[in-house]
């Protein structure tokens, strides 16, 4: 009999004892659940930030190419006005050079009426 309540009291110590391991899987199986929780919200969150990321470049990257096309387009004007202010450059020294030749002629021609003047008058 006292073989048998040793083996008892070893059986309940072995069960004891399983019951005990049980218990932490147990626990650690919950926490592990918790974490794995955890990190799938952690995991969607960061799917949502990096949509939001994705649309805002797609957003910026729309701008930056409005933002190139139109800068473009400004050289362009901008080169294009150049060209004609280079134009008006020298059409203007072409137009104050005949301004000079025709007042140099004017004047000529004034000073030979005055000169015709006088002689008409000598008579």
């Amino acid at each position: 009999m006292e073989k048998f309540k040793e083996k008892l009291q070893s059986l309940r110590a072995a069960a004891d004892s399983t019951n005990a391991q049980a218990d932490e899987l147990e626990a650690r199986v919950k926490h592990l659940k918790s974490e794995h929780i955890a990190k799938d919200h952690e995991i969607l969150s960061l799917q949502i930030r990096v949509k939001n990321l994705e649309e805002r470049l797609e957003k910026t990257e729309g701008q930056l190419k409005d933002v190139s096309t139109k800068f473009s387009e400004a050289e362009e004007k901008a080169e294009e006005n150049e060209s004609k202010v280079a134009s008006l450059d020298r059409e203007l020294e072409e137009k104050e050079k005949l301004h000079e030749e025709l007042k140099e002629k004017h004047v000529a021609a004034k000073s030979q009426l005055d000169d015709m003047s006088r002689q008409f008058d000598d008579m």
